[in-house]
């Protein structure tokens, strides 16, 4: 017995134009390129005009697997998406001005900073009232559609529709924090890592202290090893004139560390 079911690809096959790109046709493009025709020329021949590159998109969406997509990376809003929007835009038209952009004063700057993070409280504060309310809404419309459960089911499709639309809203709301979200990870990330500088300069200069203390007992060790005639000599220190440096021989260098050793054993 057949099965009279048909097979269904997940993805769509691919264009069947794609079997034209062959060895001799590609060649036959690039000849036809070096004796000077152009697009509209190459597009007029059959087996050509598919090697042609395709023009650039002029509108600000394109369509794949059945889905609008934008050229810019932004937050397409719900109208934009058909969705009814059911809370209000508490976002505030800011003026700007042009004059003076090569220097702008440290005053001013402070000062815009500070009416940024202002209007950011007030923006910020407005989102959290705005899903409150969306919040005890969907609550509310949740109760009544399980009174109209039991009492008349054939009434909750237009409620079911009205939760949806709500969630929506409540969800694209909520992903509106997704820029201050980014940035305070990033002030994050840099506080642990400049807090991990930190620790490493400090172990570096811990291990220095602990280099020199060892070098001055090193030293003083030479000097009390050293002949009556005097081998161990002050020289100037160049990179850092408030400490000195000697020079040792290498002989009495090697008595030195080995006392040293021999004393740190015991």
């Amino acid at each position: 017995m057949a099965d009279s079911s048909e097979i269904s690809a997940l993805y769509p096959p691919p264009p069947p134009y794609y079997k034209l790109f062959t060895p001799t046709n590609v060649k036959k493009f690039n000849n036809l390129r070096k004796e000077g025709l152009n697009d509209q020329q190459l597009e007029e021949i059959p087996d050509i005009k598919f090697l042609v590159h395709p023009k650039h998109p002029t509108k600000e969406q394109y369509r794949s697997f059945g889905d609008l997509w934008w050229f810019e990376d932004k937050q397409v809003g719900l109208e934009e998406s058909g969705i009814e929007q059911i809370y209000g835009d508490s976002e505030t038209n800011k003026e700007t001005n042009n004059e003076g952009e090569s220097k702008i004063e440290e005053e001013n700057l402070n000062k815009a900073y500070l009416e940024e993070e202002e209007e950011e409280e007030v923006f910020t504060k407005a989102r959290i009232d705005e899903l409150k309310k969306m919040t005890k809404s969907l609550l509310l419309n949740f109760l009544e559609l399980v009174g109209l459960l039991s009492s008349n089911p054939k009434l909750t499709a237009k409620k079911i529709d009205n939760i949806r639309t709500i969630l929506i809203n409540i969800h694209h709301l909520l992903n509106s924090y997704r820029l201050h979200q980014s940035r305070e990870t990033l002030i994050l990330s840099m506080q642990k890592k400049l807090s991990e500088t930190q620790d490493e300069i400090h172990g570096i200069k811990i291990t220095c202290t602990q280099v020199e203390a060892k070098l001055n007992t090193l030293v003083e060790r030479l000097q009390q090893l050293q002949p009556a005639g005097g081998q161990v000599t002050e020289v100037c220190n160049k990179h850092e004139p408030g400490k000195k440096m000697y020079t040792v021989p290498k002989d009495l260098r090697m008595e030195a560390i080995e006392s040293l050793l021999k004393q740190q054993k015991e």
